[in-house]
């Protein structure tokens, strides 16, 4: 999950993004079916969080504005099977029934679930499957299963593919859509987790497909927070637009500055945001 173990320019972009952070101990392991899980805990606020990251970078993605949400929650975050510290599935696998093995490995009974693009669409799977054990959902970017993609984002998608698998990192983590011009150090920062762990590109297939959310989303009764990057894909803002429309109560918001990562660029203001939404949204103790 952290990148510290990574050549020294990965080492020196994250000295550049998260000076300060505390050195964390290694990850705990959940065993699931088939397998195990890396996960890893902070925090013993009165409630918990729980972060599932998107489906190209492993849960150091957080590493900017967890221990802002350590200070104020109990939070969990976990590498997918093949992403980061986790290792890959061998057979395909039900993204939820993980999600809440880990739930229970952490001794979190409840929580609020704050999912990144595909890790929204677990989070939101797993809203519909284990209502009683979400007091909150927080969707950034998120892709919920049954979105349907516009031609343009295919096409950026088989580019980025294509980039990926020739191993051209760097020009990958150029795309206009995940960070804002500016942002070298997060760009780096990218560029090095892909690098460390290169089984990140392409874990995703082993995932089961679930049944689709999209016309389920009425059903939803979970406090919902919709964030978008600024700078984030057409397509993203058009579906966070749908999940507003579709989610009874729930709340839209642009973050400026910051594109799909928007945690990373803009982790203070992200963990604010998330941290006020957790203490209106979360349960007592799990």
């Amino acid at each position: 999950m952290r990148l510290f173990s990574t050549p020294a320019a990965a080492i020196a972009a994250g000295c550049l993004l998260f000076s300060g952070t505390p050195v964390l101990a290694p990850p705990a392991f959940a065993p699931v079916e088939g397998g195990k899980v890396a996960y890893e805990t902070c925090g013993s606020g009165p409630k918990a969080l729980v972060l599932l990251h998107d489906g190209i970078l492993d849960s150091s993605a957080f590493d900017a504005a967890w221990p802002r949400l350590c200070a104020r929650f109990k939070v969990v975050r976990y590498d997918r099977r093949g992403y980061g510290n986790s290792p890959a599935a061998t057979t395909p696998y039900d993204a939820v029934a993980d999600l809440d093995t880990v739930m229970k490995a952490a001794g979190v009974g409840h929580a609020v679930l704050l999912g990144s693009s595909s890790g929204g669409g677990i989070a939101v799977d797993y809203a519909l499957a284990h209502p009683q054990a979400v007091d909150g959902l927080v969707l950034v970017g998120a892709a919920v299963n049954g979105f349907r993609p516009s031609q343009h984002f295919t096409d950026r998608t088989m580019k980025l593919v294509g980039l990926l698998s020739q191993g051209r990192l760097a020009d990958a983590v150029k795309d206009p859509y995940i960070l804002t011009p500016g942002a070298e150090a997060q760009r780096a920062f990218v560029a090095a987790d892909l690098a460390a762990h290169p089984g990140n590109f392409g874990a995703s297939r082993m995932v089961k497909d679930g049944p689709e959310a999209m016309g389920r989303l009425g059903e939803i009764k979970a406090a919902t927070l919709i964030i978008t990057g600024e700078v984030d894909m057409p397509d993203i803002h058009a579906h966070a637009g749908a999940l507003e429309a579709l989610i009874p109560g729930s709340r839209r918001i642009v973050m400026t500055g910051g594109g799909h990562f928007i945690y990373l660029e803009r982790p203070d203001a992200f963990a604010e945001t998330v941290g006020g939404f957790v203490d209106e949204a979360g349960g007592k103790a799990p």
